[in-house]
C-alpha cells in the first residue's frame, strides 16, 4: 500500500486514502533497486537492448529490463553452482546422464544471459515485424484509395487508428502518430521518422520513410502509393513461390529422415535380436521405442511449425476449428486411447480391460477377418483412437475454409461489378442496392442485408459496424472497411472504386498463387505416412 493524502490539509486530520498497487509494480521496483549494478553490466555487454525493447514493444524501461536479465543470470548461476556442488559431493557413480546434467548446468547461466539479453527481444521484434508485413500491403492500398479521394496524407494515416478490427498492429502506430503530433506538438514528418525507427517491420519502415520523403519534397503522393502497393503485391506473389520451394525442400528432408533413418534403426535392431553375439547394447527395444514414439513425433511437430512459419498467413487466425479440436477431438482422443489401445497391455483381470473388453473383441474379430497378425491390433487401435476424433475438427475446418474462400471471392466479384455500375452515373448507395439482386455466393446474404439497411436510411459506417460482427474473414473485413471509407470520405468516384477493385483482384491472385504452390506439397506427408506404415509391416513380419 502507498498512502496518499486526500487533500492538502493533511495536518488538520484529514482522511488518508489507501491506493492499491499491483504486485508486478512491487516486483519491478525490487528488481530495479536491488540489481541496478547488474543492469549496467548487461547494457555494456548488449548495447542494442534499448532499440530491441522498442521494436519488440516490451513495455518496460530498458534499464529495468537489463536489471531483470541480470537477476535471471544470478539466479541461474546460484542454481548451477548448487547442482554442481551437490553432484560432486553426493554422486558416487558417473554415467552419461550425470555428465550431460553437469554440462547443462555449467552452460545454464550463459544460456539465460544470451537468450534474454539478445535472442528473446529480437525474436519478439521479428514476430511483430512478420505480423505487420501481412498488414502493410492492404494498409498501403487503403492509403492509396484515400489519396485518390482527395484526403490529405496526414489525415489518411490518422484514420488508420480507427481500424483496430482490420489493421490491429498498424493502427497502434497510427494512434501513436496522433499522440506525437497533437499531444507532443511535433510536425508530421518528424512523427513519421520516429515511427519508422520504432517499427520492427522493414517493409513498414521503408514505406514510412518513402511516404515522409514524398511529402517533404512535394512529390506526387498518389503515384508513389500506387507504385508502392503494386510492388508489395508483386512481392507477395514472389514470396509465395519462394515459400513453396522451401517447404518442398523441408518436406523432402523430413521424408529422408523418416524412411532412411528408420530403416537403419530397424535393421540394427533386428540384427541385434537375431545375432546376440554381435549385438550392440545401445540399440535395444527401449531405444527403438524412444526413437519411434518420442523423437519422431518431436521432429514431425518441428517440421509442421517450420512449415507454418514459412507460408504466408493473414494477420488474423480463425479460432473456431481450434475450439472444436480442443473441446471435442482431444477429449475423444484420450477416451478412445483408453478404450482401444490400453486394454491390450493389461491383464484380463484388470478393471479397465473388463470395462472395455467389447472393443478388444471387435478389433480381434476385425483382425481375423482381414488376416491381420494379433501383434498389430494395439497399433491399429491406437491409430483409430488418434484418427477418428480428429474428423470433427477436420470437417469443420473444411467448411470454414470454403466459407471464407467463397466470401472473399464474392466480394471481389461484387467490387468489379460495382465499378462498372458506378460508371453509369448512379450513386454508390444506389449501385449497392441494384447489385443486391445478383448472386455472389456466400456474400449475397450480407449484400442483401446492406441494401435493405441502406434503403432504410442507415449510414455505411453503421452498416459496416453491424456486418463486421457477422463476417469473420479478415480480407472481407478489409475490403468492406475500405469500401465504407472510399464512399463516405472519397465520395465513391469511379477512379477510387477502380483502384479498390484492382487491389481485391490482386489479393485474390495472391491466394491463387498460394494454393497452386502448396497443392502438390500436401501429398508428400501422406506418402511418408504410407511408407512408414509399410516399413513397420514389413519389418514386423520379418521379425
Amino acid at each position: 500500500m502507498v498512502l496518499r493524502r486526500k487533500n492538502k490539509l493533511a495536518k488538520e486530520g484529514e482522511a488518508i486514502v489507501p491506493v492499491k498497487r499491483k504486485l508486478s509494480d512491487d516486483f519491478w521496483n525490487f528488481i530495479y533497486s536491488k540489481f541496478r549494478f547488474m543492469g549496467r553490466a548487461i547494457l555494456y555487454i548488449f548495447p542494442n537492448i534499448p532499440q530491441n525493447i522498442k521494436s519488440a514493444n516490451i513495455r518496460l524501461y530498458y534499464e529495468v529490463y537489463a536489471c531483470f536479465v541480470g537477476f535471471l543470470f544470478l539466479v541461474s548461476l546460484v542454481v548451477s553452482v548448487a547442482v554442481i556442488v551437490s553432484t560432486i559431493l553426493f554422486v558416487t557413480y558417473v554415467n552419461e546422464l550425470i555428465i550431460a546434467t553437469v554440462v547443462f548446468f555449467v552452460l545454464l547461466p550463459a544460456i539465460m544471459l544470451i537468450f534474454f539479453g539478445q535472442v528473446f527481444p529480437k525474436a519478439m521484434a521479428a514476430s511483430r515485424g512478420a505480423s505487420m508485413d501481412q498488414e502493410v500491403p492492404y494498409a498501403v492500398a487503403y492509403l492509396t484509395i484515400m489519396a485518390t479521394g482527395g484526403l490529405s496524407p496526414h489525415r489518411a494515416f490518422e484514420r488508420l487508428s480507427g481500424a483496430k478490427d482490420v489493421f490491429r498492429r498498424i493502427s497502434y502506430y497510427a494512434s501513436r502518430f496522433i499522440v506525437v503530433v497533437k499531444a507532443l506538438g511535433k510536425d508530421p514528418i518528424t512523427a513519421f521518422d520516429d515511427l519508422a525507427r520504432r517499427s520492427p517491420s522493414d517493409m513498414f519502415r521503408d514505406f514510412l520513410l518513402g511516404y515522409a520523403t514524398t511529402i517533404r519534397v512535394g512529390g506526387d503522393l498518389y503515384d508513389y502509393l500506387k507504385r508502392k502497393v503494386q510492388g508489395l503485391f508483386m512481392d507477395l506473389v514472389s514470396r509465395m513461390r519462394i515459400a513453396g520451394d522451401r517447404m518442398a525442400t523441408i518436406l523432402e528432408a523430413y521424408l529422408a529422415i523418416i524412411i532412411f533413418v528408420m530403416l537403419a534403426m530397424d535393421a540394427i535392431y533386428l540384427i541385434n535380436t537375431s545375432i546376440p553375439a554381435v549385438s550392440i547394447p545401445a540399440f535395444s527395444g527401449v531405444t527403438l521405442f524412444l526413437f519411434s514414439y518420442v523423437l519422431l513425433p518431436f521432429i514431425s511437430g518441428a517440421i509442421m511449425y517450420i512449415a507454418d512459419i514459412l507460408q504466408y498467413k493473414e494477420p488474423w487466425t480463425e479460432i473456431r476449428p481450434y475450439i472444436v479440436y480442443f473441446g471435442i477431438s482431444l477429449p475423444l482422443m484420450f477416451i478412445f486411447s483408453v478404450e482401444m489401445f490400453l486394454p491390450f497391455y493389461l491383464p484380463k483381470t484388470h478393471v479397465i480391460y473388463k470395462t472395455f473388453e467389447p472393443f478388444v473383441i471387435v478389433l480381434t474379430h476385425l483382425g481375423k477377418v482381414m488376416s491381420i497378425d494379433p501383434a498389430f491390433l494395439s497399433s491399429i487401435g491406437l491409430g483409430l483412437a488418434l484418427v477418428i476424433p480428429t474428423l470433427p475438427a477436420a470437417i469443420y475446418e473444411i467448411v470454414i475454409s470454403r466459407e471464407v474462400k467463397g466470401l472473399t471471392k464474392g466480394i471481389t466479384s461484387f467490387l468489379r461489378d460495382l465499378v462498372e455500375v458506378r460508371k453509369t452515373g448512379l450513386s454508390p448507395e444506389k449501385c449497392i442496392i441494384v447489385l443486391s439482386a445478383r448472386d455472389y455466393g456466400i456474400f449475397s446474404k450480407h449484400l442483401r442485408d446492406m441494401a435493405m439497411r441502406l434503403s432504410l436510411g442507415f449510414s455505411l459506417s453503421r452498416i459496416y459496424s453491424l456486418l463486421v460482427s457477422k463476417i469473420r474473414a479478415w480480407r472481407a473485413k478489409v475490403f468492406l472497411y475500405i469500401l465504407t471509407d472510399a464512399i463516405e470520405v472519397g465520395g465513391g468516384s469511379p477512379e477510387t472504386l477502380e483502384s479498390m477493385a484492382w487491389f481485391a483482384e490482386m489479393s485474390e491472385h495472391v491466394e491463387k498463387e498460394k494454393a497452386a504452390s502448396m497443392r502438390t506439397l500436401m501429398v508428400i506427408p501422406y506418402i511418408g505416412a504410407i511408407t512408414v506404415i509399410r516399413r513397420c509391416l514389413t519389418f514386423t513380419l520379418w521379425a
